[in-house]
């Protein structure tokens, strides 16, 4: 996986959030865009088990890039969304959450590209990893998710969806690198662009 790819994911992850959920507020459109971009990010953590480790890196470096910018814009907005998540959840829900979060992670990334991380099983069990630190964040998370996969599957490379049962789904139609790469980016970005722009307009 390219960047170019993991910012693909990303923008189509953020612009799915946007259009299903419609925000009506500056905090949820930072909040769509923030959970469901790590959402939509975090199934490629996989990708060092088939090239190299430093591709996998790299998702897990844009994903943290992703968390930092969206505390940043809660800080300088104050719209205090941390503050409601330590109120609502509480340190010891969001400690357990976090360590299922991570152990989920860390079994996925030793596992192939396009197994684990890429069924609904891991997004059941993120799923509930995001629930313990907030319930709100899950259906943002869910999105970004299920967006990732939905952009897989027309690759040629199966994506095992029932995992651990063997065989996969692919419609066989791009390949993951090229051109249809560089038009779901397009579209993800100008989607989101114009999401965004007509939810504030709306405001």
């Amino acid at each position: 996986m390219d960047s170019l790819l993991g910012k693909t994911h990303m923008m189509v992850g953020i612009a799915a959030n946007l259009a299903l959920t419609r925000p009506q507020s500056v905090a949820g459109i930072i909040t769509a865009a923030g959970v469901g971009a790590v959402g939509a990010l975090i199934s490629d953590i996989d990708v060092g088990t088939s090239a190299s480790h430093k591709e996998a890196d790299k998702v897990v470096g844009l994903t943290v890039l992703v968390v930092i910018a969206t505390i940043a814009l809660e800080y300088f907005t104050n719209i205090k969304l941390l503050d409601k998540v330590a109120n609502d959840s509480g340190t010891l829900r969001i400690v357990l959450g976090v360590i299922l979060f991570v152990a989920v992670c860390a079994f996925g990334k030793e596992q192939p590209h396009r197994s684990f991380m890429h069924s609904f099983l891991a997004l059941v069990l993120l799923d509930i990893a995001i629930g313990l630190v907030y319930v709100p964040f899950v259906p943002y998370f869910t999105i970004g998710f299920l967006s990732h996969l939905a952009t897989d599957i027309f690759n040629r490379r199966k994506v095992r969806l029932l995992y651990p049962l063997k065989g996969g789904v692919s419609l066989n139609l791009f390949h993951a690198h090229g051109t249809a790469n560089n038009v779901f980016f397009a579209v993800g970005s100008f989607v989101s662009a114009a999401e965004v722009g007509l939810l504030l307009l709306n405001r």
